[in-house]
């Protein structure tokens, strides 16, 4: 997991599921104090070299799919955090634990980590195809991660606009250039850390089999949607071997990665003043063309 701490939101870890990171870190044989890393729509909380990232019950295939994907990236080659294969699926009191190797963060990744990632994950994966990884659903997730947001304005634009890119996003992707792959699925530098052998992947639970050129929207959002310089692309590009922009389709697939970060930015917005302007003003973006600059929470 990340070898760079993030600020936790909450005040304290919900007391089943710390306890639950206690159990799984216990279960690891992990020693020394437990440490929230963050606390939000999963719990991760450090002990030593050995994070645990805890889950409610209802998203056991979250976690399961997570360690699908984790263990046919170590298999194929792509660099990837560890699972702790002695705890696997942990459950305990109405949470589940995985538990994964903790990486010490040498330097922050930048576009050609992120482009070297995206060219490992189409040239190591796309021969054996899927292979037990899950199809990778972009809308099932965005539906998901709003699911339980109510109906307001801003929630039911999102689900609007998910159900009309279902049909042009399947249609797409049938013809990507770049073949099909085991996609990360949200390709940026939070979901990266570089440790002292390289970059390597992270939080894997948007991830599986599907068209390689998704993992190259956030790059392009990067500049688009968050004011990144234009080299930040070009720089992925030269890394990732492949530039599937020309392609008619990528605008397809950009426009369901940016209603991904939509979607999450809504799905958090009642927890912070500034997330519900961030919330509003991607809304604001994608339905009314209000040209603003996005925000990285």
């Amino acid at each position: 997991m990340s070898g760079q701490p993030r600020p936790s939101d909450a005040g304290g870890a919900d007391r089943s599921a710390g306890a639950a990171a206690s159990a799984a870190l216990d279960l690891a044989g992990a020693s020394g104090d437990d440490v929230v890393v963050r606390a939000g729509a999963s719990l991760l909380v450090r002990r030593g070299n050995i994070v645990a990232r805890v889950r409610p019950s209802s998203d056991r295939p979250v976690s399961e799919r997570e360690l699908t994907l984790a263990h046919r990236l170590v298999g194929d080659g792509v660099p990837t955090v560890l699972p702790d294969d002695r705890v696997g699926m942990f459950e305990h009191d109405g949470h589940v634990a995985t538990c994964w190797t903790w990486v010490d963060s040498t330097r922050a990744p930048g576009p050609t980590d992120l482009g070297e990632l995206a060219n490992l994950l189409r040239e190591r994966t796309s021969g054996r195809g899927p292979d037990g990884v899950t199809p990778f659903d972009p809308i099932g997730h965005i539906l998901e991660v709003v699911g339980d947001c109510g109906d307001d304005p801003d929630v039911c634009f999102v689900r609007e606009r998910a159900e009309s890119l279902r049909a042009p996003f399947r249609d797409a992707v049938v013809s990507d250039p770049l073949g099909w792959c085991v996609v990360h699925g949200d390709l940026h530098a939070d979901n990266v850390v570089v440790g002292v052998d390289g970059p390597l992947l992270l939080d894997l639970e948007l991830g599986g089999w599907g068209p390689a050129s998704y993992d190259a929207a956030p790059a392009v959002a990067a500049v688009r949607r968050y004011g990144a310089p234009g080299e930040h692309a070009e720089r992925f590009f030269e890394a990732s071997g492949a530039d599937p922009r020309p392609w008619p389709g990528f605008e397809t697939l950009l426009a369901v990665y940016e209603l991904w970060v939509t979607a999450w930015a809504v799905s958090v917005a009642h927890r912070r003043q500034d997330w519900a302007a961030e919330a509003a003003q991607r809304v604001e973006t994608l339905r009314d063309g209000v040209e603003r600059r996005w925000r990285l929470s």
